[in-house]
């Protein structure tokens, strides 16, 4: 082999051997092109399953929020179907604690090997009265007492266990003359005798769950069993101010600023010297007049005739929530409220000398004394009632009273009823707990 073959030969195996470098150069180069391909789509599609689930987790947000439910009813999709439909999404929630109004909404979204989650806390407020009737005092009934119960979610032998009043001591019933009068808490099964605010109810209780309270000496016309049952829970703890609104009673100025500042909230004051609110009833009755449905007043309130309607409305467009704060509360004659009552009482108040004022002040109130005696006030009849309710009155709420240690009167042919729709219509008001719905 000659000088120029040789040279020939090593120029070629010295190009070949570049050659084979580029190419191996340019298949790790076309290798990690393609890692950084396949690494961007996945991370397209990951960004893309968390805006999915991101968006999953407002539209479930907003069909709570629209039909003003919780995640545990049976209505709420868990799909998002309500405003979207993406098949690869779903809804879900933990409770954070029993019978709190927080929990933790989660939107999972799925699709081949791609998932992703999203979480946020959600907030109800308060989770609002749980019966007809619920206070930390005792109560303590006369008349014709017909209570539409809360049917609740829990059911014995396919029938309800209906509660209608909770209270912190004990429930009695106290007989006087008369034909029909009795407690009966009402259902279907008594529709023809007794039915509620909006007409006959239409679902059961069990009979467990069905109080027909009267005097053996003084029975009713009509007989549907006879005793105190599980519809009335005594001896109980309850603070109806955190149930109502989700705040204790030492927050309650932050309640108060709310009630004035929201656009259908008014705060009552100017009192007489015995504590009562100079006329409390015109005030009340002009401010529902004007459009005002969340109604605070600072002291004793009395109130008489129809200042909250004239009838009781199917909807709960017109329900109110008025909140008689740190005083005692006289209802004469008031024939229609359809929303929630709310009364608290410091146990400092002298009670005493706020019912004796509703005499000696009758003409700043305003308000008839009913079925009240100065005579009696004077000697400590009336030192234990806080609450009291005279005459005929319907009511499609709720009640709930602060009054430990002391005592709920109702005298009188009342017909009150659990609303749910109605009493939670200013406090089932839901919201994410630490802000906007992208905080996260």
């Amino acid at each position: 082999m000659n000088k120029h073959q040789q040279s020939g030969m090593a120029t070629l195996l010295i190009t070949s051997m570049l050659l084979i470098v580029a190419l191996l150069f340019s298949l790790a180069s076309y290798k990690n092109l393609f890692y950084q391909i396949k690494r961007t789509q996945n991370e397209v599609l990951a960004r893309q399953a968390h805006w999915t689930a991101e968006g999953g987790l407002e539209c479930g947000f907003t069909e709570l929020k629209q039909k003003n439910i919780r995640p545990a009813d049976p209505t709420f999709s868990k799909k998002c179907t309500e405003l979207a439909s993406v098949i690869e999404l779903t809804i879900d929630y933990f409770p954070l604690a029993i019978d709190q109004p927080s929990y933790e909404l989660i939107s999972r979204y799925s699709k081949a090997e791609v998932k992703h989650d999203v979480s946020k806390l959600i907030n109800y407020g308060g989770i609002g009265v749980s019966s007809t009737l619920e206070t930390s005092g005792s109560v303590e009934l006369s008349g014709s007492q017909h209570f539409v119960p809360n049917p609740t979610a829990s059911k014995k032998d396919g029938l309800y266990k209906c509660k209608s009043i909770v209270a912190g001591g004990e429930v009695n019933y106290v007989a006087v003359d008369g034909g029909e009068l009795h407690f009966l808490t009402t259902d279907s099964t008594v529709s023809i005798h007794a039915g509620g605010p909006l007409g006959a109810v239409d679902f059961t209780c069990h009979s467990e769950y069905r109080s027909n309270m009267y005097d053996e000496s003084k029975k009713p016309n009509y007989i549907v069993g006879h005793g105190k049952f599980g519809d009335i829970v005594e001896n109980q703890k309850v603070n109806v101010f955190k149930n109502i609104f989700g705040k204790e009673l030492t927050e309650a100025d932050l309640v108060r600023e709310e009630f004035k500042n929201h656009p259908k909230g008014i705060v009552i004051t100017g009192k007489t010297s015995g504590g009562w609110i100079v006329d409390c009833s015109k005030k009340i009755k002009d401010a529902y007049a004007t459009g005002k449905r969340r109604i605070w007043a600072d002291g004793s309130c009395a109130i008489t005739g129809n200042i909250l309607g004239s009838k009781n409305e199917l909807a709960n467009d017109e329900a109110i929530q008025l909140v008689i704060f740190n005083g005692l509360f006289h209802i004469n004659g008031v024939s229609y409220i359809d929303g929630l009552i709310y009364q608290y009482i410091s146990p400092s108040f002298n009670i005493r000398d706020g019912w004796l004022d509703l005499f000696n002040s009758a003409s700043s109130i305003n308000v008839s004394s009913g079925d009240l005696s100065k005579s009696v006030a004077e000697t400590g009849g009336y030192d234990k009632y806080v609450f009291n309710v005279y005459a005929a009155i319907n009511i499609d709420g709720g009640i709930g009273v602060d009054a430990p240690n002391q005592t709920i009167r109702i005298n009188g042919s009342i017909i009150p009823a659990y609303n749910s729709d109605k009493t939670g219509k200013y406090i089932n008001v839901l919201t994410w707990q630490q802000g906007s719905w992208h905080d996260f």
